[in-house]
Order: structure tokens, then sequence, then C-alpha cells
């Protein structure tokens, strides 16, 4: 990727008042700056420069231009050092990138030559993934497709990134794009109702061209979903397929053609349970736990109900303990992701077999119950998780004190399991939600009744509840309490956990961050260490995620970062795709 772009705005060079034509073909780079501030310093390092600078890499700024006249742009660098002619350096206050493309320097930091921005010229995200855009190319409107579009400033590479890259219709070649910084050269293109007739259909093998920054491979996948549509995607776009590609990561095309996906004639995987192949829309083959190997962990979605009704029906008279096959795969033990199709499938399931309002107090109706709400609310109905999750609790509460009724002691006991269970996902829709208050409030009262529940035997309840507390003391700022929850939370897990335990693996990485923003930099490298060496041996040393985080460790343990980066604490952590 990487098309030079022709005819765009900003095809000068602009620093400190003077500027520098660059050739027009050649916009991608800023150039060299010329002879204007220069220091025979080749010794000058960052920590010799000054750093009291006013704005903050992303602050937005106008920039003198010469000849009075003010351009609007982005802090993109600060205290930087440019190399002129190989031998001599030119030290600057900031790079700025301005709005219309273009690259100046800002050689001081004073009102004279850069100040706070006075217009609204924020970024515009304009052109979203997917859209269907023209481009002004050599005089003339080329039709083509977005192919990166960046939310906001920070996503922008500084050095040779753009807000958007396009992929012409005429290029046949897929890793070619083209960057575009001036929106006066790109326009939507009004896309046809009408949806025409694609090559595949679902259920069909295909191979997808995957990949970034000019890097691209192939992957095997089946077609789960046509004409496919995300609330992200620019209003009357939709992309041709949907695809789970065989190592369980869903994806789309945002094109039906030979460059970008393709007929495969592999087999797919095979289910583990049926051993079939054939799928189809409803009944998709998934993997999504932490099984690995060639064909290990691909699973029929029915298959899976219907492996976790049985297994549930087994333990019926034994009541529920931490192994549930209703949110975990019975083979590795991890726990599906609550947004994943294994988990949606699951709920569903569950509570149908389990979740009718006759069996409220019996064994696996508290699971379903759970289940369902957590599915609503990760769907994007948080308000209805709320309002079923309440009015259950109200049930049960209702009839562990009717005192017309006689209640043996396990059935007293599922019914104040099963209210602390649910008590624990309403905290955790609050805690999304922003209701710290009523979050904390659950919170304690379910700690309360596992506590009691428990008699003196800690389950992985207790933890995951502790650990709900550690994150609200973050939220509102009382970290050394957070830090006091999650090493309880540690010293509990490993008193039950295996060394392919991702809990412990996500406690430690939380624990750690925090060690490291309160300055305890030993213990935290010590425990970020132990959980990137329990991902590896979940998930293997070649894993995408194990590599990100391996990587982070290195640089922490470098000095080149202080602390996770907000990207990785952001992951779920339970379940990788």
């Amino acid at each position: 990727m990487g098309r030079r772009n022709k005819g765009r705005g900003g095809n000068k060079k602009k620093r400190g008042g003077k500027s520098k034509s660059s050739p027009q073909n050649n916009n991608d780079n800023d150039g060299a700056p010329d002879n204007t501030t220069t220091t025979p310093a080749p010794n000058l390092s960052e920590d010799d420069r000054p750093d009291e600078l006013r704005f903050i890499v992303g602050d937005r700024v106008d920039c003198h231009l010469g000849n009075g006249a003010w351009g609007s742009g982005t802090i993109i660098v600060r205290n930087c050092i440019e190399v002129e002619d190989g031998e001599r350096f030119v030290s600057y206050a900031y790079r700025i990138r301005l709005d219309n493309g273009g690259g100046v320097y800002a050689p001081s930091d004073n009102d004279g030559i850069v100040r706070k921005s006075l217009g609204n010229a924020e970024f515009e995200h304009t052109f979203k993934l997917g859209c269907r855009v023209e481009l002004l190319e050599d005089g003339e409107w080329k039709s083509g497709t977005i192919i990166h579009s960046a939310p906001n400033w920070f996503d922008i590479d500084p050095m040779n990134g753009a807000p958007y890259s396009v992929h012409l219709d005429i290029e046949e070649d897929k890793t070619k794009a083209t960057k575009v910084w001036d929106q006066d050269r790109i326009r939507t293109v009004q896309v046809a109702n009408e949806l025409k007739a694609l090559r595949f259909g679902v259920g069909q093998r295909v191979e997808c061209s995957i990949g970034g920054r000019g890097e691209y491979q192939w992957m095997s996948g089946t077609i789960i979903d046509t004409n496919y549509t995300e609330s992200h995607f620019e209003a009357g776009f939709t992309a041709p397929y949907q695809i789970r590609l065989d190592t369980g990561t869903l994806i789309f095309a945002p094109m039906d053609n030979d460059a970008t996906i393709r007929k495969n004639n592999s087999p797919a995987p095979t289910c583990w349970i049926c051993y079939e192949t054939e799928q189809s829309k409803s009944n998709i083959i998934v993997r999504e736990c932490a099984c690995r190997g060639e064909a290990n962990g691909f699973v029929h979605v029915d298959c899976l109900v219907k492996l976790a009704i049985a297994k549930a029906d087994n333990k019926r008279q034994e009541g529920i303990d931490d192994e549930n096959p209703f949110t975990q795969c019975i083979t590795c033990k991890q726990e599906f992701k609550k947004d994943s199709y294994s988990y949606h499938y699951l709920a569903a399931g569950c509570f149908k077999a389990f979740g009718g309002d006759a069996d409220i107090g019996k064994p696996w109706n508290g699971v379903a119950s759970s289940m369902i709400a957590m599915a609503k609310h990760t769907a994007g109905d948080s308000e209805m998780a709320i309002k079923f999750l309440l009015g259950r609790c109200n049930i049960l509460q209702s009839k562990r004190h009717d005192k017309s009724v006689q209640l043996s002691c396990n059935e007293i006991f599922q019914l104040d399991l099963d209210f602390a269970r649910l008590l624990g996902d309403l905290a955790l829709v609050y805690e999304e939600k922003g209701e710290l208050d009523d979050m904390k409030k659950i919170l304690d009262y379910s700690l309360f009744m596992i506590k009691k529940l428990e008699n003196g035997t800690p389950s992985r309840r207790k933890v995951n509840i502790l650990s709900s507390l550690a994150t609200h003391a973050c939220l509102v700022g009382n970290k050394s309490v957070a830090m006091e929850r999650y090493e309880e939370c540690i010293s509990l897990t490993r008193g039950q956990a295996k060394e392919s335990d991702m809990l412990l693996a996500t406690l430690l990485i939380k624990s750690g961050n925090l060690e490291l923003e309160l300055g305890n930099t030993e213990r935290g490298i010590e425990q970020f260490s132990e959980s990137v060496d329990i991902m590896t041996v979940v998930y293997g040393r070649d894993h995408m995620k194990v590599v990100q985080f391996a990587e982070c460790l290195d640089n922490i343990q470098k000095g080149l970062l202080e602390k996770i980066p907000k990207t990785l604490m952001s992951l779920d952590f339970s379940c990788w795709l």
C-alpha cells in the first residue's frame, strides 16, 4: 500500500514562515528542512533539548505560513531533530500536519509562529470503512472503496499515514491504495439499492486476502453471511460477504473480486463432536476456545449446545460446580467470550432448556438467566438486561422468603446462589454504563452472599466479585484498595489454578499494570512476565496477541514503556479469537 497521490492540496512544505516547494508527485514525504536554523551538533540528544513546550501531540494549532497567512493543523511530533545534507542537524519545537496534508515545522514555541487553533477544523470522520467513493485523479473522478479510515488524529501514522486509503476499482492489485488527505479530492458515490448477484453463497469455502502495511496473505475460511452490514458502515454500503476464517476470526470482504476473495477447494474444518464439515448460516462451525492444533476445537454451534445440555442433565442432581459446560469449553476449560457465537448460541439453548419460570430455584436456572441477560447486554440492549436481572432477583427473593412454602436446605442454597450470581451480572452492566455507585452497592451485597454460601471455601465466583471490586476502586481513583483486591484475587486463584489458567493471567496483567502505574516497576514486570508465560502455554508463542504482549513486556523491561498501553489493556483477556 502507499501509491503516491497526485494533484492533492498542500504541495508546499512549510516551516516557521518559510516555505519550499516539493515535487507535485511526492506529497507523502515532508522533505528535508531548508537552511534556516542549523546547528552542527551530531551528538545532540533528546535529553539535551528543553521539553517545556506548550502543546502535546494531537493538539490543534494554527501555524504562521508567511505573508500574514495562517494554516490550521495538528501537532504530530515534539522536540524533533532533522538531518540535513547528511551532516547538519536542525532542531525544531514541533512538526505539524496541516489540514490539507502539507507538512510544516515550527522552529520555536511562540505565538508569532504557532498558537492554539482559533478555528473549528477538527478531524472529521467523513468517509467510513467500506464507503464507496470517487477520487479525483489526473483531472478525472475515479470510483473506489475506502479500505482504511482513521477515526481520529491519533490513529494516523504521523510520518507516512493519511486519514483515508482508497482502493480504486481500476487497480487489480489489492495491495495498491491511494492515500488521501485533501477532502476536496474525494466524494461519496451514491450506491444503488439493488444488490448485484454474488459469486459465492453461505457455506462455500473461500480464500481471503488478509493483511496490512503492504504485507498480505491468503487465509482459508467459510462464507457465513452475504450482503453483510455493520453499524459503522457508510449508509448504503453492504459488504458482499462475511467470512469465518479457519482460525475462528470473523471478517468481511469489502469487494467481490478475485483480488479480495476467491474460491477455495480445501475442506472445511471438521466438527470434533459429529465429525461432519457441512455448515449452514444457522449452524456454523466455530473455534472460540483455547483448543489449538490443526483440527482441535472446531465444533458446530448446534453440537456444542446439545453436548452442554447433556452434560448439564448429568449434573442436575449434583448441583453446579465451577466447571460449566454452557460457559466454557469442556476440553480446555477456557471461558467463551460473552459476545461470541458460542456464548450466544449456548445462552439461547440453556435458557430454552432450563430458563422457564417454573424452573426458578432449580439447578441451571440461574445459569440460564445469567447467560441470556449477558447475551442481551453484549448485543446492545443493556436496559432490557437490567430489567430482566432485577425481575429475576425479585422473584428469587420472594420465593426465598415465602413462609408458606417449606424449602429444603439445598433449595435455599440454590436460590441464594442464583441470587448472588445475578447480582454480579447486574454489577457488570452497571459498570459498563458508568453507574459506579450502583455497581459498588451490588458488588458489596453479592460478596456478602458468596462468603455466606462458601462457608470458608473460596470459589472462582468470589474471585470474580473481588476482581470487579478492584476494577471499581480503579475507576474511582482508589488504587491502593484496588491493589489489595488484586493481590487477594491472585492468592485465591493460585490455590485452584493450573498452568494454563487465563483467569490467573488476566489478574496478573491487571495487577502488574497497576503496580507499574504506582511506580513498583520490579513487581509489575514480575507479574506481567508470569502472565505472558501463561498465555504462551494457552495459545502458543506465535499467537498474534501473545507476540504483542511479549513485545510490550520487552519494551517495559528496556525502559521504553512505563506501563501496558490502553490498546492492550482494553482486550477481553478471557478469550481471544
